[in-house]
């Protein structure tokens, strides 16, 4: 196991260990809360998500979080973590709020928030799915 993977995993094993008895429930996708899965391009490929867009920023992120060794919970956290690549002088793609490496991510986020708020899922549906995966 790499050095860059080890914390990341002892810390999800001790958040595994404090939850204890809780049960997993199944997440619900898109195809599940009615959206129309196929050809009118309504939910993304894996459906998981409500759109293709959604699904590939989300792709981004999680690679950018990865590249750049910070949690993936780095979009709700209170503070932003000083990462180079979100320097607007070395990065000019920066996201308005300086929390994305682009405005289309920041948008696709905003655009997530809305819909789990909307379906009443809770704000870390995504990185649930890749946690269950």
């Amino acid at each position: 196991m790499s050095m860059k993977i080890l914390p990341k995993t002892l810390a999800l094993a001790v958040a595994l260990a404090m939850a204890g008895g809780l049960q997993a429930a199944e997440l619900r996708t898109p195809a599940q809360m009615g959206y129309e899965v196929g050809m009118s391009g309504e939910v993304s490929y894996t459906g998981t998500f409500p759109t293709q867009a959604m699904e590939d920023q989300f792709n981004a992120y999680l690679a950018w979080v990865e590249q750049n060794s910070i949690d993936a919970e780095h979009a709700f956290a209170g503070q932003i973590q000083p990462v180079p690549s979100l320097d607007g002088v070395l990065n000019g793609q920066v996201s308005a709020t300086g929390r994305f490496p682009t405005q289309a991510m920041e948008d696709q986020f905003n655009a997530y928030l809305s819909w789990v708020e909307r379906e009443g899922l809770t704000k870390d549906y995504a990185l649930r799915l890749i946690r269950s995966n």
